[in-house]
């Protein structure tokens, strides 16, 4: 080998050498830093761009409800752009890996843990911030970090950990970029703890250091729903006026314009926005506008007929779910029609995704209207079972024949509505942006059926699915509800023919509505039973979960004025000397009535324990002796001395250690002194009045063992 070759070999191993990821020599750095920079930190940040983007643009924006300042996180949506993350990490991983001493090894560091922060993977995001915080010679990358930090805290909810984070920040001198994603997360953070007025303050400090594009006017947007919120009205519209200047998307051009109109009751410009041609297909957002420029001037009859009008139009089942829900609230809050807004929650309920922050709420006020419904039916059902019970024959047919009538031309009507719903599906033109696949098959479009529901509800009630479910015999039937007393008025078929039924259908339908009727003295009292069951369940729903005190006392006193010796009266005197809190006179005769009546009852006992402390040791062993004592004469067959020992405990030691024994001790004296029914009827009033006593299991099987061999 000549000395050239040799010299060669030597430079490019000194070159080698030089190009080191450890060595501090300008070569090497100048090496690294190029190669970093144009190489892999380039692709990674364009695959964060392009992921961000990506998120963006597919976001699902409510614009009826308070916008979000940063789209929240979701991994389930950042599955959608996980090639475009995991290349984030891969890239910026290599600066790591090849390019230690690089200038851009801290940015690179920062990328990494932005991705795995839109991932949700808090906790590896968290160190990898926290080490560039730590580690970082670079100002501006550190201070990328704290604010990922503090974002990754915001979405965690750990709002005071966030604020630390915050106040560090504000000691830093930042650079654009840095303050803009600062004041926005910051921003963000208070709109999360709902302090509106500190978030717009902020964001108004943030949106100038912005460019113009959708994200800034998605935040102008932003800042007219806040300072509506804080009912700044002027500045509101004028936020919204800044939308169109900031190249927004139609839409959000659109709902900017109806919400300035909306917060300066300008009401002809919904007018000019129903005119446009381009707003067709937005017309249902535009009538809620007007339906809540109406309710805020107080015209809520005029609001509701909006709201109606919007939802039946409506195509949107994003929006649709919240137009119910407010219909639903109206009718809840402000008119107390329980049954119509329980419609109105079923329908909600439907629609309104699992996740939303409202379907906790939404889903417990109809479980319990539901509930509230079934039994408002039942009690309706019955006692027009039992009108129509008393009617003569002739009478009776009659009624029962317009009653099915009239159902006949309801259904009839329905059909002809569905065939136009058909027709006009069928015969309009092809949407040339349909989803490719996409069926218009009633059942497949959520909104159309959720609609159909509603109307159901509405008519029938809430019904589980079966076969011949209007003609099966169901004990919450309501096709008997609407049934009043006949009056002295002609109400023969004649008055209301409707064709379309035959009279083979018509007796039919008349004898299966017959067998639901309670001829008889049996039938009679069964029905009476059902309904002062029911009743006494709708005094309670009125009390204890839609907190209707009034209605809940008129509901108990028909109950014990219908049915004086009601199984619920204990009871019932007991909620009503509840109910009673701010009348002492009525208090205290509903509290003697009970006592009067029933002084050996839990609920009187209830009421003895209102001013009693934990017994003593030794009232504790006077109420032991009792029990032991009056359980010996049991055993020897003494059941009258046994049963009075048994009541002196009870009223003497209320709450002692032993009570649950010395009732279920009564209950077995009942059965040797008084019928069956006193029996049966103390043991299911232990299961209610004990639910968490040790004896529970052997009181069920003793109610088992009676119901089986009952006399």
């Amino acid at each position: 080998m000549n000395r050239i070759s040799l010299l060669l070999l030597l430079l490019i191993f000194w070159g080698i050498l030089g190009c080191s990821q450890y060595s501090s020599s300008p070569i090497s750095v100048g090496f690294h830093n190029l190669n970093a920079k144009y190489n892999a930190l380039f692709q990674a940040n364009q695959k964060m761009f392009e992921a961000e983007k990506k998120l963006f643009e597919e976001r699902h924006d409510n614009y009826s409800q308070l916008l979000p300042i940063l789209l929240p996180l979701d991994s389930t949506v950042a599955s959608t752009v996980s090639s475009e993350l995991n290349a984030v990490i891969k890239k910026a991983s290599m600066v790591a890996e090849r390019h230690q001493n690089s200038r851009w090894l801290d940015d690179a560091y920062v990328l990494i843990g932005q991705a795995r922060l839109v991932q949700e993977d808090y906790k590896n995001a968290i160190e990898t911030f926290k080490y560039v915080n730590t580690t970082a010679t670079d100002d501006n990358a550190r201070h990328a970090a704290l604010i990922g930090l503090m974002r990754a805290y915001v979405e965690q909810a750990e709002f005071t950990t966030a604020l630390k984070v915050a106040e560090l920040l504000r000691e830093e001198d930042l650079n654009k970029n840095n303050t803009a994603n600062f004041y926005l997360t910051k921003a963000y953070l208070h709109q999360l703890r709902k302090e509106y007025a500190i978030s717009v303050a902020i964001l108004e400090e943030a949106l100038p250091l912005l460019p113009k594009n959708e994200q800034k006017a998605r935040l102008y947007y932003i800042k007219g729903q806040l300072y509506e919120l804080l009912a700044q009205f002027p500045k509101s519209s004028e936020s919204f006026s800044k939308v169109a200047k900031n190249r927004p998307s139609y839409d959000l051009r659109f709902y900017a314009s109806l919400n300035s109109a909306l917060v300066m009751n300008q009401k002809g410009n919904f007018d000019k926005l129903l005119k446009d041609s381009k707003n067709k297909d937005l017309s249902d957002k535009i009538y809620e506008a007007m339906a809540s420029a109406e309710m805020r001037q107080g015209n809520t009859t005029k609001g509701i007929e909006l709201l109606k009008k919007s939802a039946s139009i409506s195509k949107d089942t994003k929006q649709l779910p919240y137009t119910y829900l407010t219909l639903a609230e109206l009718y809840y809050d402000k008119y107390a029609e329980y049954e119509t807004a329980s419609a109105y929650y079923d329908s909600c309920l439907s629609l309104l995704p699992n996740t939303d922050a409202a379907f906790a709420k939404v889903k417990q006020k109809q479980q319990v209207l539901s509930e509230f419904v079934k039994q408002m039916t039942i009690v309706k059902t019955e006692d027009s079972l039992q009108k129509l019970s008393k009617l003569s024959p002739a009478e009776l047919d009659k009624v029962l024949e317009k009653a099915i009538r009239l159902k006949k031309a309801q259904e009839l009507a329905n059909l002809e509505k569905a065939k136009e719903i058909i027709a006009s599906s069928t015969t309009a033109p092809k949407d040339p942006f349909a989803t490719p696949g996409k069926t218009d098959w009633y059942f497949s479009n959520t909104m159309l059926v959720s609609q159909g529901r509603t109307n159901f509800v509405n008519r029938w009630g809430n019904r589980p699915l079966e076969d011949n479910w209007r003609r099966s015999s169901r004990e919450d039937a309501s096709s008997f509800a609407s049934f009043n007393t006949p009056s002295t008025e002609n109400t023969s078929a004649s008055n209301n023919t409707i064709e379309g039924i035959s009279d083979k259908e018509l007796a039919t339908e008349k004898a299966l509505m017959k067998t639901r009727i309670p001829f008889g003295t049996k039938a009679f009292e069964s029905s009476q039973i059902k309904r002062q069951d029911a009743m006494f369940e709708v005094g309670k729903i009125f009390k204890l979960s839609l907190n209707e005190p009034k209605k809940s006392i008129s509901t108990f006193k028909q109950l014990l004025s219908e049915y004086p010796n009601s199984i619920h009266e204990p009871e019932a005197l007991y909620f009503l000397y509840l109910l009673h809190e701010n009348n002492p006179t009525e208090k205290a005769n509903y509290r003697k009535a009970l006592f009067d009546k029933f002084g050996d009852s839990y609920f009187a006992r209830m009421l003895s324990r209102e001013n009693i402390v934990e017994l003593s040791s030794d009232k504790e062993s006077e109420a032991q002796k009792l029990y032991s004592e009056a359980y010996q004469y049991y055993q020897q067959g003494n059941f009258a001395d046994a049963l009075s020992f048994v009541d002196t405990a009870l009223k003497e030691y209320p709450n002692s250690h032993t009570e649950d024994k010395l009732a279920f001790l009564k209950a077995l004296l009942l059965a040797k002194t008084q019928n069956f029914e006193g029996y049966v009827k103390a043991l299911n009033d232990f299961i209610k009045d004990y639910p968490k006593s040790q004896l529970l299991g052997l009181v069920k099987e003793n109610l088992a063992a009676a119901k089986s061999t009952k006399p």
